[in-house]
């Protein structure tokens, strides 16, 4: 939390304040509980701000990094009561952020990497006092550098790259030059993800200050391709017709993130798929009882951890003679 931003108030102050009215719930909830965020609005000369907004968000993350980023989830709105205070409660664990707004003076503030560890907490996790100063922006240049994919449409440039902001819900898309800009956006920390579908590029950049007032501009960000999974090679079948047992065999793929390898039976006599994991690049299946004649054919993909597949190795085919 940023001392400029921020001002902690004792709590023997809280202690006089009502809670504001509103009374939906802050989220996913499994029972009733005791405020978990209480935060109290004020101007810059503190003095307490009437029916400021201030929405909680659930703060997202990028798992892996050839999944889509995402920003913060809008879990509740709350207005705050006549001595700028308002609370939280029923709020499932996980990290989250405050976006308070007095939109009649144009004045706003962000506080963030708010951990919730429970949900019925003896007291508040969080409390604080949330001081609304001017809001500033973030205006940058993000490219694909040249690398592959950028070339396949020079229409395309570096242009309908996604930026988001992890804390917020605030997201763009770059025009062909490659810019972007955040107008209003509170004073605070952030962190800006960057993504584009065509080549899989993805970026993140964290720890961006924004000032009251200002425009934060950041130094041109160069996307970087997220590898892709191949296929198994060389992906080879041994069929013994009087055992009734066929065996795969194929190439280990090296790949860091890689989960497992899917085989998939196709017959194409009677259309029926089954999928299987492996483990090994070795792969036996029976198919004894199968009516003589049968045709079944395998492919064979590559998994990783977030659950991408590779395209097919494959197909192989056998007839069933048994």
């Amino acid at each position: 939390m940023k001392a400029s931003a921020f001002l902690i108030i004792p709590a023997t102050v809280l202690l006089f304040v009502t809670f504001c009215t509103d009374s939906r719930l802050a989220g996913p909830t499994t029972e009733q509980g005791n405020p978990q965020i209480v935060a109290v609005v004020v101007d810059d000369v503190h003095h307490p701000v009437t029916d400021a907004t201030v929405i909680m968000y659930r703060v997202s993350t990028l798992s892996d990094s050839t999944q889509q980023p995402s920003s913060a989830i809008n879990i509740a709105v709350r207005q705050t009561d006549s001595v700028g205070k308002c609370s939280f409660e029923d709020i499932s664990p996980g990290s989250y952020s405050l976006e308070a707004t007095d939109s009649a003076n144009n004045r706003s503030a962000l506080t963030t990497n708010i951990a919730i560890s429970t949900i019925k907490p003896a007291k508040p996790e969080y409390s604080d006092t949330i001081i609304l100063v001017a809001p500033g922006g973030i205006k940058g240049v993000v490219s694909r550098g040249g690398i592959a994919g950028n070339q396949t449409n020079q229409n395309l440039r570096d242009g309908f790259i996604q930026v988001k902001i992890g804390e917020i819900d605030r997201s763009t898309i770059t025009g062909p030059d490659g810019k972007y800009s955040f107008a209003n956006l509170p004073a605070g920390s952030y962190t800006l993800f960057y993504y584009a579908t065509d080549g899989f590029y993805s970026a993140k950049r964290e720890n961006i200050l924004v000032n009251p007032g200002v425009d934060t501009t950041l130094d041109t960000v160069i996307l970087r391709a997220v590898p892709r999974l191949s296929p198994p090679k060389s992906l080879s079948a041994h069929y013994d017709s009087a055992a009734g047992i066929v065996r795969l065999s194929w190439q280990k793929v090296v790949f860091d993130s890689l989960r497992w390898y899917e085989v998939e039976r196709i017959n194409i006599t009677v259309p029926d798929d089954t999928v299987y994991i492996s483990y090994d690049t070795l792969f036996s299946d029976t198919v004894a009882r199968m009516p003589k004649g049968s045709i079944i054919d395998y492919v064979v993909r590559s998994v990783d951890r977030a659950f991408n597949r590779s395209p097919n190795a494959g197909p192989v085919e056998i007839v069933v003679k048994n």
